[in-house]
């Protein structure tokens, strides 16, 4: 099966139930905002749409009831949700990038280290030395996009440095950045990157819950560049909370609604989010419903590609 007809089957699969649900979704939607409001909960407690309809919902005083409440709260960490999301996001676009390539590309891996220390550490340094590459790589090449991927990692010493992958034009070869001046800021080292996807997704899986408080504050930790619209529509499926991934396909505009929850910009459903904050800075929430799979099994874009 080639990828467009993977995306093909990937948009397809749920856009019957659309039209048939858009409505029941709204009406879901309003009873819900309704209950609440008539409920006069008060900030830092919710209505357990599932348990609960009268008022708001505390924790119950009894043993099972405390248990049943525990079963049905989460507390977001927020690390890990950041490394979830750098795997996902940039483990995707390494894929994607790759599954459309040729064995004739030249594809090198730069690794971009600092002297110093993370006080030296800027946060334009890696979104320059990108764009310098860009650049470059549009001249050289007639005005081709630049596809890439980096990713951010701690050396042992604690210091951030960067590892780059560009998928470049056959024939064409990456200049040395620290000798170009590209990166005045330390060293370069450039190399041919025959695995490039498992070198990046070795890099990935360093970054811990343990290690990604190490980073410089207001560094990101991953960037990508040169996704066609299909690798990005992907890569936002693949970063959806689970209730919109099964009941989506990676082409349907779903769009964060203010308040919670998703809305498709064409059809007009809407996902309502299944947790709702219990207070305490939005780092505890508790599940109010739990949201139909229409698609239980989904995998993803990349389920159905041999």
């Amino acid at each position: 099966m080639n990828t467009a007809e993977c995306l093909e089957r990937f948009r397809g699969k749920t856009a019957p139930h659309f039209a048939a649900r858009a409505a029941e979704a709204q009406l879901r939607a309003d009873a819900w905002q309704g209950a609440r409001a008539a409920s006069g909960a008060a900030a830092g407690l919710v209505l357990h749409s599932t348990s609960h309809t009268g008022g708001v919902q505390t924790p119950p005083l009894t043993v099972e009831g405390a248990k049943a409440w525990d079963s049905n709260t989460i507390e977001i960490d927020r690390e890990a949700v950041r490394v979830s999301r750098l795997r996902k996001g940039a483990g995707m676009a390494a894929k994607w990038i790759n599954l459309h390539s040729t064995k004739r590309e030249n594809k090198v891996m730069v690794t971009l280290t600092y002297r110093g220390t993370n006080r030296d550490w800027k946060p334009h340094h890696i979104s320059k030395y990108i764009t310098t590459v860009r650049n470059w790589y549009a001249r050289t090449t007639g005005g081709e996009k630049l596809r890439y991927v980096w990713v951010a990692e701690l050396q042992q010493r604690g210091v951030i440095h960067y590892h780059a992958v560009f998928w470049l034009r056959k024939g064409v070869t990456m200049p040395k950045a620290d000798k170009r001046g590209w990166w005045p800021h330390g060293m370069s080292n450039t190399i041919k990157a025959h695995h490039p996807v498992g070198y990046l997704m070795k890099y990935l899986s360093k970054t811990t819950q343990k290690t990604i408080g190490g980073y410089p504050h207001g560094a990101r930790i991953y960037g990508v560049g040169g996704l066609d619209k299909a690798g990005r529509d992907c890569k936002r499926w693949v970063l959806w909370p689970s209730y919109v991934r099964q009941n989506a396909a990676a082409g349907d505009p779903f769009k964060p609604t203010p308040g919670g929850g998703y809305t498709h910009s064409s059809t007009g459903e809407f996902l309502a989010s299944e947790w709702a904050p219990t207070g305490g800075g939005h780092s505890r929430f508790v599940r109010i419903r739990t949201t139909p799979r229409t698609m239980p099994d989904a995998g993803g874009p990349f389920s159905w590609i041999q």
